[in-house]
């Protein structure tokens, strides 16, 4: 008998720190997981983890994941078809980068802006429609999508218009202006479409792996939140009726 993989939420990036939070959480509500990762053996350990911590999570499922890859996206899909998956009850987008450095693919096309934008929208729009009615399409987003106001969102662009900073908040602002056109699209499905600001974390992300690092540990590191605290807005996102919205800390905005 072909086993029914209905039900499931895909989380991507669960095995970074905000990640493994968003998937303890789900799974001690007794949900059941995919998780779509670049480290496969690290997500094993974490599997073996989370299934002797939270026995009420029945099973959990590990898909290798390389958003810098656009194949490897396809083969994510390709992957639910031989599993007879038969929906999803949500998709948590959580996975991203933020490149020190200028690196281009094979088509010339800027490397932050292809995990946090241009795959992870080929992903959802791959998998969107498995979605289950009332089900959940959740995007991380961020504050620095407010430095990037050009209209200008070529996936191309020299070395000389890059940024660490500035081409992370272009990435985000254009996968949240992405999930507000979806969220419309989707309303008809009743499927929410939410993104979750988990704000500064303290993860390995906000190394901007510079002189300054040293002291800005010192000046802010104790004001930043935990991992657990930067899961709070993407879980907030999952459960919450409303769609179209922006789920910060204490706060919910409009997308």
């Amino acid at each position: 008998m072909t086993p029914s993989y209905a039900g499931y939420y895909l989380l991507t990036g669960a095995t970074g720190a905000i990640g493994k939070e968003i998937a303890r959480a789900l799974a001690e509500k007794a949900e059941k997981l995919i998780l779509a990762v670049r480290n496969v053996d690290k997500a094993e350990e974490f599997k073996r983890e989370l299934l002797a911590a939270y026995p009420q999570c029945k099973s959990v499922v590990i898909l290798r994941l390389d958003l810098a890859k656009e194949k490897s996206v396809k083969e994510v899909v390709e992957k639910l078809n031989t599993m007879h998956i038969d929906s999803l009850k949500g998709i948590i987008n959580n996975a991203g980068v933020m490149n020190r450095r200028y690196i281009v693919d094979e088509q010339g096309r800027e490397m932050t802006m292809i995990v946090n934008y241009y795959n992870t929208r080929l992903l959802v729009e791959l998998l969107k429609y498995r979605v289950e009615m009332n089900g959940v399409i959740v995007f991380t987003t961020s504050l620095t999508r407010f430095l990037h106001r050009r209209k200008d969102y070529e996936l191309k662009f020299s070395d000389k218009e890059f940024s660490q900073l500035g081409t992370y908040g272009r990435s985000k602002r254009m996968i949240t202006e992405y999930a507000r056109g979806l969220a419309d699209d989707m309303k008809q499905k009743r499927v929410r479409v939410n993104c979750a600001d988990p704000g500064i974390v303290d993860t390995g992300m906000i190394s901007m792996q510079r002189w300054y690092d040293p002291i800005a540990d010192v000046l802010f590191r104790p004001f930043i939140r935990s991992p657990r605290q930067g899961a709070e807005p993407a879980l907030r996102a999952t459960f919450a009726e409303a769609s179209g919205k922006i789920y910060c800390r204490r706060r919910i905005h409009e997308i």
